[in-house]
């Protein structure tokens, strides 16, 4: 064990015995693990405190291979706390799955059977590689009138102003845009 603090982790996995099996591993790593058998429970155990990290299962249904549960898990959380770091834990969701995990913002993943020293390791790597700082998203104009204004400018200028080019690549007739272009000015 370490003389720092111990780290503190969420474990979200439907099956007790990998749960159990994680809380003994990393235990002996100077790890607390707490957990949760659903992304319900993780949320009411991530309401009450913060964790250093979580590691996440995408299925929590028999049979269920498709990791939308996790999945959408990941992306709720994230939106609410971007800096949070999720390890996902995977087996029969596959690499594709992973790979989608990551993108959304995972910082790894794990496949099931776990080989112990790869579990810890990929947890203090992700530990070791903090979140950058996301900027927040850009925010977009829902105005209508001024969206479809910007559509057909742009279509025009990528077709320098060919007007049948134009209206194809916005699904218009030719009489349909030149309406519109009138409506706004161009």
């Amino acid at each position: 064990m370490s003389e720092e603090a111990p780290l503190n982790l969420l474990f979200v996995d439907d099956d007790p015995d990998i749960l159990t099996a994680a809380e003994l591993l990393l235990g002996r790593h100077g790890m607390i693990v707490s957990k949760a058998s659903s992304p319900a429970e993780a949320e009411a155990l991530l309401a009450a405190r913060k964790f250093d990290l979580i590691l996440l299962d995408l299925n929590f249904q028999r049979g269920d291979i498709t990791g939308d549960a996790g999945l959408a898990f990941l992306e709720a959380h994230l939106q609410r706390d971007p800096r949070a770091v999720v390890v996902v834990i995977t087996g029969h969701s596959g690499l594709a799955i992973a790979v989608k995990a990551m993108r959304m913002g995972a910082a790894d993943f794990v496949m099931k059977p776990w080989h112990n020293e790869r579990l810890v390791a990929t947890i203090r790597s992700a530990l070791a590689s903090p979140r950058p700082n996301l900027p927040p998203p850009e925010p977009v104009d829902l105005n209508l009138e001024r969206s479809e204004k910007a559509l057909i400018q742009q279509a025009l200028n990528r077709h320098a102003h060919n007007i049948s080019l134009a209206a194809k690549d916005l699904g218009l007739t030719r009489a349909a845009l030149y309406r519109r272009m009138e409506k706004h000015g161009l």
